[in-house]
């Protein structure tokens, strides 16, 4: 209740109107607009990537469109974890960022603060038909404009040791129970069979959503964008059984309090984990720490509970642009046209490690013929075949932007009742209603 009592206030504070900007500012604004001339101008730019190779790329892309454009840039990295109190304290001093480039829980904070602006305009100057359809979807708000402009995508897949597949003569799984007992066979004294990594910060709601979405289970209604988590409790608690059956016959002790960098090393650098759930960046940790490994990975899609899988867990990244006007509004627009070439598409979705689709899709030839994933033609092909054509949500946006997407990155409720299902202190249902009771609260407060 304290965290959706700060992120609704918080909400509050963000969000500004044109009334806010003095009738003599506008008047400034529209005669600047008029010149064509951004000459002197600056942006403040926002980025949630703080990984080196990532931000080196952002960073110089900006640089050069800054220096055609005769502008300044002054680009700031913000970790996840310092996000959302940024952005209040940045809107209660007026100093909220023109640009941000950032995630689906980003974008739906701002939506909901009516911090940004629809991006239709800019989308449909680039060429609204040459972004990836799913992706569009996701980022539309409930009154049918898009807010970001998409970026990159990545996609869940199980990625998976070949070699250990083979030498247990193991087929790919169809289902939850051959998935279980493929797990169960791979888990020798040596190796586990699939790491269930449970961290508080996002990444314990992250692995339990990619199993309610084989199942069919929704934190949001998909069709009215309502809440619904808690009227199928019956199907969630199943879930979490079999979250806790993985947990327990075939994932390491410690994984309980596993992160990103845990479970990704331990299937593709130490080689200790026959299988993990991903959107694809244990190929980069491979290809960095141990090249030996990355032609033993591949990938396949979690099953459904018999077979039928009803969705997926999809994420990514997409630009978003404080509220604008006059030539302000103009010089944002240019600049994130700009950004938009195949080229530039390109570099930037393959400065993550791996697997981050580019959605403006000019660029994917370039994408997919780059060295760094030419190895990988067949996964590659087949990630983004699921992603284009498969249903798949972002936990909260299921029907579209919502706060309570942010809401769920900001509450730490996933990591203690799953921790607490999987180590005995709960029952499958207790954890349900530990997660329900936590989210249901923030629900009737949007």
């Amino acid at each position: 209740m304290v965290l959706a009592g700060v992120l609704v206030l918080s909400l509050a504070a963000c969000g500004t109107s044109k009334e806010d900007v003095p009738e003599d500012k506008e008047e400034n604004k529209e005669t600047e607009a008029d010149s064509g001339s951004y000459e002197g101008e600056s942006l403040v730019i926002w980025t949630n990537l703080t990984a080196d190779a990532q931000y080196e790329v952002l960073n110089k892309q900006f640089t050069e469109l800054a220096d055609e454009m005769g502008i300044e840039v002054s680009v700031e990295k913000v970790a996840f974890n310092e996000m959302y109190e940024k952005l209040s304290t940045a809107a209660a001093s007026g100093e909220v960022p023109d640009i941000m480039h950032t995630n689906f829980g980003g974008t739906a904070y701002l939506y909901a603060a009516e911090s940004i602006m629809p991006m239709d305009d800019i989308m449909n100057e680039i060429g609204a038909e040459d972004f990836s359809g799913a992706y569009k979807t996701v980022l539309t708000g409930s009154d049918g404009h898009i807010y970001g402009l998409p970026d990159w995508a990545m996609h869940t897949s199980v990625w998976y040791r070949k070699d250990i597949f083979e030498d247990n003569k193991i087929e790919i799984p169809q289902d939850w129970d051959e998935f279980l007992a493929a797990a169960e066979k791979m888990n020798t004294g040596e190796v586990s069979g699939f790491a269930v990594p449970l961290d508080g910060v996002q990444v314990a709601a992250q692995t339990l959503y990619e199993m309610m979405c084989s199942a069919g289970v929704y934190f949001m209604d998909p069709e009215t964008g309502e809440y619904c988590f808690d009227k199928e409790k019956d199907e969630a608690v199943k879930v979490i059984e079999y979250l806790v059956s993985l947990y327990q016959k075939a994932s390491p002790a410690g994984s309980l309090t596993w992160s990103w960098g845990d479970y990704r090393n331990a299937l593709a650098v130490t080689g200790t984990c026959a299988m993990t759930l991903d959107m694809g960046a244990v190929i980069g940790n491979a290809q960095e720490n141990n090249p030996d490994m990355t032609g033993k990975l591949g990938c396949f899609d979690f099953p459904g509970v018999d077979g039928k899988k009803e969705a997926s867990f999809g994420s990514g990244y997409c630009f978003v642009a404080s509220n604008q006007e006059g030539a302000r509004k103009n010089l944002v627009s240019d600049f994130l046209t700009a950004l938009y070439t195949p080229e530039r598409a390109a570099e930037r979705a393959l400065s993550r490690p791996m697997f981050a689709f580019p959605s403006y899709i000019p660029s994917f030839d370039l994408y997919r013929e780059n060295e760094k994933v030419a190895d990988f033609k067949a996964e590659v092909d087949y990630i983004f075949d699921q992603f284009e054509n498969s249903n798949w949500y972002w936990y909260g946006m299921e029907a579209g932007l919502s706060s309570m997407s942010a809401y769920i990155e900001s509450t730490t409720i996933f990591g203690e009742a799953l921790q607490g299902a999987c180590d005995g202190t709960y029952s499958a249902e207790e954890a349900y209603d530990l997660i329900n009771d936590d989210l249901a609260a923030f629900a009737a407060s949007m």
